[in-house]
């Protein structure tokens, strides 16, 4: 647990950095001088941060719930003995890394997509960030980089996911769709992305459209057979698991959704109404406290909402950022940052779980 308090520690450290040096004053050198001296420095320090994240991610051995379940996978990829659900593109990137480094040569299939998870995560929120060091103090306090030691497949795509929305709030729509349509090629259900996405970034909130709310909650609440229904014409080996079709209320994910909305409420005419940014990430919230609220019957629920809470890393701050009452920033970014912290040190102290299994931290490196 240390090491990764210390890897988050260090990681934000850096990234205190990133895009603050340069105030946007003239020097000796001019301003253009002090911007590239910037640009320079972020173009390191992001390259520190995602180094830290790729290592302890790729020397890891044994880490992560279905790190064996995954090993198991490849060598079925390979002989062809059994059906493995997994997506086209996946199996295909096995296949090439096997040919190309030996058979159950696993740990370069995790390697590669820890580099490729890594680079998309710090690539995406360096992007869309507008106070970068407050998004990724979120990012990694919030557990989604240690949970992609688990769900390889699906934590890849959350991170081109990640990327994607530049081009979403750039109004990108053909290379918006271009990366999901990739992203999906390893798990399909990152294909949600594409409507919810669009909505959110369209959907204004007035007194026309506010009955939305309520409608899509009884929807959602009454509609469960013709859902499920849907669910399992795409993912039909979820029907009847003992692990993955289970019925349960995350009633922290919804408390999490639920404090994130009224404090967005708080400012939101400051804030948020306007900014076509914000309100989507607002709505995105929004629509993931509605499914973790009404939907507790999806399979796998949080696979779906992450897509939506993955939003709360760039909102957050753009709300914190707009506060102008100078000791009501202090309290409430001394509050979020205590109060994700501590949820990390939760997070970590669960994770000896099976369902988690991150500690104890094991490496190859030594072996």
């Amino acid at each position: 647990m240390i090491l990764y308090l210390l890897v988050t520690a260090l990681t934000v450290f850096m990234a205190y950095f990133v895009n603050s040096a340069y105030a946007g004053k003239p020097n000796i050198m001019g301003r253009a001088a002090a911007k590239n001296r910037q640009e320079m420095l972020n173009t390191v320090l992001l390259a520190g941060i995602f180094a830290v994240l790729f290592a302890l991610s790729a020397l890891r051995i044994g880490i992560g719930n279905d790190y064996w379940v995954y090993r198991d996978n490849f060598l079925h990829i390979i002989s062809g003995d059994t059906e493995v659900s997994y997506e086209i593109g996946f199996k295909a990137l096995v296949k090439v890394l096997q040919g190309l480094f030996g058979y159950d040569n696993y740990r370069i299939v995790f390697a590669v997509m820890a580099f490729l998870t890594s680079l998309f995560f710090v690539k995406g929120l360096f992007d869309s960030a507008d106070w970068f060091v407050m998004t990724f103090f979120l990012f990694m306090t919030s557990g989604f980089y240690f949970m992609s030691f688990s769900n390889v497949r699906y934590f890849f795509v959350m991170a081109v996911c990640t990327c994607s929305m530049k081009f979403l709030f750039e109004k990108d729509y053909v290379r918006f769709v271009f990366w999901i349509v990739f992203a999906a090629f390893f798990h399909k259900s990152v294909l949600l992305v594409i409507p919810v996405y669009i909505i959110a970034y369209y959907l204004k909130w007035n007194k026309k459209t506010v009955w939305l709310i309520p409608a899509a909650s009884l929807a959602l609440g009454l509609g469960k057979t013709v859902f499920r229904r849907l669910i399992f014409v795409f993912y039909p080996y979820y029907e009847g698991d003992l692990i993955l079709d289970v019925e349960t209320i995350s009633y922290a994910n919804i408390a999490k959704c639920l404090v994130v909305l009224v404090f967005s409420l708080i400012y939101y005419k400051r804030g948020i109404k306007g900014n076509s940014k914000a309100e989507t990430l607002f709505n995105l919230n929004l629509f993931a406290l509605i499914i973790y609220s009404f939907g507790y019957y999806i399979p796998e629920t949080s696979r779906i909402c992450y897509y939506m809470v993955l939003g709360h890393v760039f909102l957050i701050p753009l709300v914190l950022k707009a506060i102008e009452n100078r000791k009501q920033k202090i309290f409430f970014l001394c509050s979020v940052i205590l109060a994700y912290t501590m949820y990390l040190v939760i997070f970590l102290l669960k994770s000896r779980e099976s369902a988690v299994m991150l500690l104890p931290y094991m490496t190859w490196l030594f072996t």
